[in-house]
């Protein structure tokens, strides 16, 4: 296997980001059993004779076993780039992001195998060029050293300088490419959301309404769980507060205790409990639903319009003329819509005053035998 390894061209993954829009090390988060960098790291030790982590982190991956090289410029993937094609010592690198879920390598080998003649390899796929997925070569060591001097940081403005083999998606890569995975890559705790539903599915059933502020949501969600819960089901409720709340109130001992500094703090009777924890960003949906939702069939949530449940839209004709998944976005997790006008759509339209109706799509959906 290791005298078929790539010995021209290096891998290096990017770790050196700052992951704000995440708020946590995007390298470090954990789908499917591993790090997202981990996931990196074994795509190319399938192709690579020699793998690369740059950045100004490095300690972090220390347990990976891959060799870590600090930033030259720190503070752009630009100088990550230009950083690894420098300390590489092979003619060519090929360069990841390390928050690309599913990188694959039958994908990363046919860019490679274009090389020749070339500076570099980039896919273009439907949503423009993959600057962070290609392959470069030390020819354009120069222009980067330019740019990076002049403070322009955009990757591909040095493209038309090089030799620059533009890779279609479409043509030169569709018996390679997996659809909506191979150039995927993950910014936000809603993307990672999705993307673990992706790679994981759910083990406990659960469906998001969504809707516009004054659709009347609410009002349909309680009359869903009151006709479920009358054919038997335990239902679950998770609402999504975009805000800051409190349940607890200043005289109350509970209220006491969490001011005292508890980070965690549960009230418990004979009929009912609560729990108050205190956490720096929401959870994921995932880790709420198997955290308190283990003894319940379904869950509706209320909200979470940007997660990867799957979702059921309300729209009142008064409130809106457009939808939040059938608009600008197409959202591909919406299962149906319940509306108080007929709707020409690709997913079932439901009768918002009707909630029997939505209750028995949920139920056939979810619940049935061979429901989701």
């Amino acid at each position: 296997m290791e005298d078929s390894l790539l010995t021209d061209v290096t891998g290096v993954i990017l770790v050196g980001g700052q992951s704000r829009r995440m708020g946590r090390d995007k390298a470090l988060l954990p789908l499917g059993g591993k790090p997202l960098v981990e996931r990196a790291i074994d795509a190319f030790r399938q192709l690579f004779a020699r793998t690369l982590l740059v950045g100004d982190r490095g300690e972090r991956f220390r347990g990976f076993g891959i060799e870590t090289v600090p930033d030259i410029h720190p503070g752009s993937a630009l100088g990550g780039l230009h950083t690894g094609l420098a300390r590489a010592g092979t003619p060519y690198v090929f360069v990841s992001a390390c928050d690309v879920p599913w990188p694959d390598p039958r994908v990363i080998a046919r860019l490679c195998s274009l090389r020749g003649g070339y500076d570099v390899v980039v896919p273009r796929t439907a949503d423009g060029l993959d600057p962070l997925f290609a392959l470069y070569g030390t020819g354009c060591l120069p222009a980067m050293e330019r740019m990076l001097r002049e403070g322009n940081y955009r990757i591909f403005d040095f493209y038309p300088e090089v030799r620059t083999r533009y890779v279609e998606e479409e043509e030169e890569l569709a018996d390679v490419v997996t659809p909506g995975r191979t150039f995927v890559n993950v910014n936000t705790p809603e993307e990672f959301e999705t993307i673990r539903h992706m790679e994981e599915g759910m083990t406990i059933r659960a469906v998001s309404f969504v809707a516009k502020s004054g659709t009347g949501k609410t009002t349909l969600l309680e009359k869903v769980i009151a006709e479920l819960k009358g054919r038997g089901y335990r239902v679950g409720v998770i609402k999504h507060d975009a805000h800051r709340f409190d349940i607890d109130h200043p005289g109350k001992d509970s209220y006491r205790l969490t001011a005292a500094g508890a980070d965690t703090m549960l009230i418990s009777s004979p009929e009912k409990l609560a729990v108050l924890k205190k956490h720096a960003a929401s959870p994921p949906i995932e880790e709420l639903l198997a955290t308190y939702f283990g003894d319940v069939d379904i869950v509706l949530t209320e909200g979470f319009k940007k997660s990867g449940l799957p979702k059921i839209e309300v729209h009142r004709r008064e409130r809106s003329a457009t939808l939040l998944c059938r608009g600008e976005e197409h959202d591909p997790t919406l299962l149906a819509v319940a509306s108080d006008e007929p709707l020409e759509l690709d997913v079932p339209v439901l009768d918002l005053n009707d909630p029997g109706a939505v209750a028995g799509f949920v139920e056939r959906t979810f619940l049935s035998p061979g429901g989701a």
